[in-house]
């Protein structure tokens, strides 16, 4: 009876350990998925973030400051100087030509062309003409305004209607 007694006693431990192993490895699969859910978001929200900042970059519109008449003019030149520079031209400075670019209303950006032709068709659906510049990315785009003011208009209609937009130029 002895011998029975061992046997039981022995597989008893070898089921308790195998037990344990398939308890631990369950949780250290849970508590990986956890943990690699919680990384997924973190990078997409950071991902996101940099999105934002970079279409705020590319279309902020660029100021050029104009010259102001209350510049103090640079101190004179030594003498030694006046002699081996030649003297500064009495030609006008050119200005700038104004920009003919025109202000736009972007309401989506798609890395497939299906969903911008469907943005498309909800655009024309609620009354408006749209367009894609092809990509990737697929540009949804609609109007083109000389003024900012006009695309600014547009793009707040829009945003009341349900629509991300914003004016690119």
């Amino acid at each position: 009876m002895s011998k029975k007694k061992k046997r039981k006693k022995g597989t008893g431990q070898g089921s308790n350990f195998v037990i344990s192993l398939v308890t631990l490895s369950i949780l250290f699969v849970l508590v990986g998925y956890l943990i690699g859910q919680y990384a997924v978001k973190a990078l997409q929200q950071q991902h996101r973030m940099a999105m934002q900042q970079a279409r705020e970059a590319a279309y902020t519109p660029v100021v050029t400051p104009q010259p102001s008449s209350t510049t103090p003019a640079p101190p004179a030149p030594s003498a030694s100087a006046q002699e081996t520079q030649p003297p500064p031209s009495q030609e006008p400075q050119a200005q700038p030509a104004p920009s003919t670019a025109l202000y736009r209303v972007q309401v989506g950006v798609f890395s497939e062309r299906a969903n911008a032709e469907r943005m498309v068709a909800q655009l024309k659906e609620a009354g408006y003409e749209a367009l894609i510049i092809s990509g990737p990315p697929h540009r949804v785009q609609t109007g083109a305004f000389s003024s900012q003011e006009n695309a600014n208009n547009l793009a707040e209609e829009l945003k009341r209607k349900g629509f991300e937009a914003i004016v690119v130029r």
